[in-house]
């Protein structure tokens, strides 16, 4: 039996052959274009094409399935969303996500072994928890306190304190800048809004009995969760207040500055270039009198006390006070 003859590639073979592949793909590459690459479409898988969800909704693709939107459909004729994606004609609402206080609940949907804390609802756009009852967001001992038409601040859908919007009295004016009350679209008593002078901002206080204003800057930040308050005269001194979100938020208060305070500061630097902070030793007491903690908003208050540098030699801030624009 004559055994066969095993052939192998020519080097020419092989050459054709890798030439032949640089050309498919070449040619393949060559159609892949601006021109013809498929543009966003309701099948991608993206969130585009001006979508409501990743490939549906809009004004091209297909509705969104409303028992997936995220969205509490309760007044939707023929499907009538017990809660967010359940119930109606979705699948039945879970017991610790159904809009309800089961038994075992400390409040609505919170406070049982499967459920959130009642504080973790504060923020879920939806009337569950521990809220005040048909209040969003708002109201019982987690949420902050809802706005009222006689709490004295411009909060809720108000245009004005405690005036305009769909729920308080119209707001009205007439127009007197002078008469002490912070009234109508007022942001302080007698200044801000469309009819009095813009509200100034000052601040003022004495070091070794000496008078500081801050005619250089005098500025209030509000950040994230601090607050801090700086002024500095035209002599170079800077008083520097930084202050943190109490738990409860900001409103009305008083802060004791010093050594043990874990975030809270107060640092200053006095004409000569000398560096006080309250790390060091002293204690600030700061008093905040009204504030209305939004960016344009407005904050008024005092300061009062003593600072030492890092080798325990104290400076004197006494008798500050402070009304700013909030940045």
């Amino acid at each position: 039996m004559t055994p066969q003859r095993t052939s192998f590639p020519t080097a020419a073979r092989v050459l054709g052959s890798v030439v032949a592949l640089f050309l498919l793909a070449f040619a393949f590459q060559g159609c892949l274009n601006d021109d013809n690459l498929i543009g966003p479409n309701c099948y991608d898988g993206i969130l585009n094409n001006g979508e409501e969800l990743v490939d549906c909704g809009g004004s091209i693709c297909e509705p969104c399935d409303l028992c997936t939107n995220g969205v509490w459909d309760q007044f939707v004729e023929g499907h009538n969303e017990q809660w967010v994606d359940c119930g109606g004609s979705c699948e039945p609402c879970a017991t610790n996500f159904n809009g309800i206080q089961d038994p075992g609940e400390i409040g609505i949907d919170c406070g049982c072994p499967d459920c959130p804390a009642c504080p973790e609802l504060c923020g879920d756009g939806l009337p569950n928890g521990l809220e005040d009852p048909g209040q969003v967001d708002c109201g019982g001992p987690d949420c902050e306190v809802c706005p009222t038409c006689d709490d004295g601040l411009i909060n809720g859908d108000e245009t004005g304190i405690d005036c305009g919007g769909p729920d308080c009295e119209p707001c009205t004016c007439e127009c007197d800048c002078t008469n002490g009350v912070a009234d109508g679209y007022e942001t302080y008593i007698d200044c801000g809004g469309p009819n009095c002078e813009p509200c100034e901002s000052s601040i003022s206080w004495f070091s070794t009995g000496f008078p500081y204003t801050g005619d250089d800057v005098a500025s209030c930040t509000l950040g994230d969760p601090t607050l801090v308050i700086t002024g500095q005269s035209s002599t170079g001194a800077v008083v520097t207040i930084t202050l943190t979100e109490p738990a409860d938020g900001w409103e009305p208060s008083n802060f004791a500055v010093n050594s043990l305070s874990l975030t809270d500061m107060v640092e200053y630097t006095n004409s000569d270039g000398d560096d006080f902070d309250t790390t060091n030793g002293g204690s600030v007491s700061v008093n905040i009198s009204y504030i209305d903690p939004v960016p344009g908003g407005y904050i008024v208050g005092t300061f009062n006390g003593s600072i030492a540098d890092a080798d325990g030699v104290f400076q004197s801030v006494t008798g500050g006070s402070f009304q700013m624009a909030i940045n």
